[in-house]
């Protein structure tokens, strides 16, 4: 299959929105005024398309492929159920070292596929369930026509995000037995739209007018979500993160749009595509030492040292660059070490 650098490209903006999304600037917008408000929430909304993206790149790399049941679990099921159990272990190891729990190897792995060790490799679990189910999703991606698949974000938009802020503003909603809100789980919706934008969308301009459109739609989620959130706000007296996913899916199309028309292969030099292949190929690696190496702690101290000068949005940014650079180093080494070259 020829390389798509694009996807790459996603995948590396996915692990920075990630970041953002485990820092202490995530949803900081109490205390917030002005233009540094703003960004704070606009920040705090688009990170969460972080795993959407995650899941539109698997679906684009993975739908369209034939493959074996045995290869699937052989290849990819039994591989992912690897990369737990070794890096819960670590991270387990981590919290017997610090004295926060006692060593029992034992209960540990018994409560393994029920208990999460460390709360962001939730992911990994749901990321397991897109593998199991590929047998089904595989011929529903191939077989969808193009008309099918934007019909299906018609339909996300319309009952899912739209139904719900039509209740939410006005009382207003639809009996709950017409409801397939199973078709909009994260590892159905967005592995088959993936798949979808990736074979049909042919656009390769980035200010033609119907991209251009799409990116005024997204400004617009932004502030829709927003007013919800900001309601929210005003009936309980602070700031949740409950309703930000609202109107999620349509920053998330555009990203992964946007990405796909200014990454073309054509238009990257030779280093440019070696750049994005490293670091896209360290990007799984650099979402597994999340719990090793994060913003805070002892990186708090980029945060200390800036922030009087930069504000308190633009410091951490920086501070999550500085990490993500040190988890790239980290993850290089790694897949040269042959326990985790093959997981990684």
């Amino acid at each position: 299959m020829k390389k798509k650098y694009y996807l790459e490209a996603v995948r590396i903006l996915a692990i920075l929105l990630v970041m953002y999304n485990h820092s202490a600037a995530f949803l900081s917008l109490a205390d917030k005024s002005g233009l540094e408000y703003v960004l704070s929430f606009c920040l705090t909304f688009v990170c969460k398309a972080a795993v959407p993206l995650f899941y539109m790149v698997s679906g684009a790399l993975l739908l369209g492929k034939n493959e074996s049941f045995r290869d699937l679990f052989r290849k990819r099921i039994l591989r992912m159920i690897l990369v737990i159990v070794l890096f819960s272990f670590l991270y387990y190891l981590k919290l017997v070292l610090k004295g926060e729990r006692a060593f029992t190897p034992i209960s540990f792995l018994l409560s393994l596929p029920s208990d999460l060790v460390y709360l962001p490799y939730w992911y990994l679990y749901s990321y397991l369930g897109v593998l199991t189910i590929l047998p089904f999703l595989r011929p529903l991606a191939q077989n969808l026509s193009k008309k099918g698949f934007f019909y299906l974000i018609a339909l996300q938009l319309l009952f899912d995000a739209g139904k719900f802020t039509a209740w939410y503003f006005w009382g207003y909603g639809l009996c709950g037995y017409y409801n397939f809100s199973g078709l909009f789980q994260y590892v159905i919706f967005y592995p088959l739209i993936g798949y979808g934008l990736d074979r049909y969308v042919a656009e390769t301009r980035f200010f033609e007018w119907k991209n251009v459109l799409r990116n005024v739609c997204a400004a617009a989620s932004v502030i829709l979500t927003w007013a919800i959130v900001y309601k929210d706000y005003l009936s309980v007296g602070q700031y949740q993160e409950t309703y930000v996913g609202t109107w999620l899916s349509v920053p998330t199309i555009v990203l992964f749009l946007n990405a796909k028309m200014l990454f073309r292969e054509e238009r990257l030099s030779e280093r440019a595509k070696m750049v994005l292949s490293h670091v896209g190929s360290c990007v799984f690696g650099m979402y597994l030492l999340d719990g090793f190496i994060g913003t805070g702690g002892r990186l708090d101290v980029v945060f200390r040292t800036i922030s009087p000068f930069t504000g308190f949005i633009l410091a951490y940014v920086i501070e999550i660059f500085i990490a993500f650079l040190i988890r790239l180093a980290v993850a290089t080494v790694l897949k040269k070490l042959p326990v985790f070259r093959k997981l990684l």
